[in-house]
């Protein structure tokens, strides 16, 4: 255990929080010993419940360093909660193995159907429980082992919410996690992490949290990549798609970087969402959202494969499905890899119409200034060699720009963090900006 003495200090965390409804991708600014540290987070959306208060087996505290630090520990989280945003204190395991983990209930966002996400405690419990990983994380880089007193955490952080939902639901979304305008008591959520013999209890207190469309925010991070990125997408255009590359004959990466006329077409596992930046601004009337994603998909196989007599074809839920098709099969895996694939691309083909006829929407309103359309987002790899067709043949005349899903699922959280840090920096006294 680490001496007390630091009981009264409190951590101050700025991140960007992608929740998606197939992977939480983000990125949390903290310090150890004045520097600044770091955190990149990518973990399944999903949790198993457990009305046990305890792992059955927890891990030694002197191994703290190693699971905290060393290992991938966002994706072995077990805590509870004690938070307005959490209805029960259930034990709750997070990431990766939450997919292997026997549990009373498995949860994951709906994807079929218009339940909002800001209603879905889901959103809470991964948002809180990140943060709280974060603070633990740092205290034990910096002391060598866990706390023996409570961790206290102040937040920033930039969060998305599909564009629909962003317009109507942005304000009171981020008042969940700060508290209501002229409350004199500010929200405390309390997040005990269970993995060990002993218990670490960590209080967080959002100070400012922004609420960014999704896909607006990984244009964001696209214009403060520069050149760089631009060069690296014309360069894969060039090498991928030359009568495509053919469009933007003498555009510069510089160019690019300047274009203020865009739409941005941000496929996730629920929701395909489209950003339209008009003049440099995001406009709201022209952005939409489609109520359906690489999930919808995956869903609808799973639905099929249950029913076509194929016993090899058993997945225990759509997170499953699509941590097997993210890996390289081996040579005993191959032939089922294929059927399970050819399930999944059969329900893609309807997806990419009804993605296709929602940006034909799009271009009725906006097609005749928009420069450039951006195809990204965690869903828009696993689809690209059929919606890549559909999108370029709506587009017409209109370069399309298909991002690499190796970066572009990460763009979203980058423009996340720049708007949480943008506010933090603004708060500070002019001398004090780094």
């Amino acid at each position: 255990m680490s001496n007390s003495s630091t009981a009264e200090k409190t951590m101050q965390l700025t991140g960007g929080i992608d929740v998606g409804n197939g992977y939480v991708k983000g990125v949390i600014r903290g310090a150890v010993n004045g520097e600044e540290i770091f955190d990149t987070i990518d973990l399944p959306s999903a949790v198993v419940s457990t009305s046990r208060s305890t792992p059955k087996v927890p891990e030694a505290d002197s191994d703290a360093r190693k699971i905290v630090v060393e290992d991938d520990f966002y994706n072995r989280l077990a805590a509870s909660f004690t938070t307005p945003l959490v209805g029960h204190s259930d034990l709750r395991t997070f990431g990766r193995a939450a997919l292997s983990t026997p549990g009373s209930k498995f949860t994951q966002f709906e994807v079929l159907g218009a339940r909002s996400k800001a209603d879905q405690e889901l959103s809470f419990v991964l948002v809180l429980g990140v943060f709280a990983a974060k603070a633990l994380r740092d205290h034990v880089r910096e002391h060598g082992a866990l706390p023996d007193h409570e961790l206290r955490a102040t937040v920033r952080t930039g969060l998305a919410l599909p564009i629909d939902e962003y317009v109507q639901r942005r304000h009171a979304f981020a008042a969940q996690f700060v508290g209501r305008l002229g409350a004199v008591d500010p929200v405390v959520h309390i997040v005990t992490i269970k993995n060990f013999s002993t218990p670490v209890t960590v209080r967080l207190q959002f100070e400012d949290v922004q609420v960014l469309p999704e896909g607006a925010s990984a244009q964001f991070a696209i214009t403060d990549k520069g050149a760089p990125l631009a060069q690296a997408l014309l360069d894969d255009l060039t090498a991928s798609d030359p009568e495509e590359a053919a469009k933007l004959s003498g555009v510069t990466a510089e160019l690019l970087v300047g274009v203020r006329n865009t739409i941005g077409v941000d496929v996730g596992e629920g929701t395909v969402n489209f950003s339209v930046f008009t003049d440099g601004a995001f406009n709201s009337e022209a952005a939409g959202t489609l109520e359906q994603g690489y999930g919808t998909a995956l869903t609808n196989a799973l639905d099929r494969m249950s029913t076509s007599g194929d016993k090899d074809l058993r997945f225990k839920n759509r997170k499953t499905l699509a941590d097997f098709l993210q890996q390289e099969p081996s040579v005993f895996l191959q032939g089922r890899y294929d059927r399970a694939s050819g399930f999944v691309s059969e329900e893609a083909e309807y997806l990419c119409d009804e993605v296709g006829s929602r940006f034909e929407d799009v271009l009725a309103e906006v097609g005749g200034t928009t420069e450039v359309v951006y195809v990204y987002g965690g869903g828009s790899g696993p689809i690209k060699e059929i919606l890549r067709p559909v999108l370029q043949k709506a587009a017409g005349g209109i370069p399309v720009l298909y991002l690499d899903a190796a970066y572009s699922r990460h763009l979203n959280r980058e423009g996340l963090y720049l708007a949480a840090d943008t506010v933090a920096q603004n708060a500070k006294p002019t001398g004090e900006r780094s």
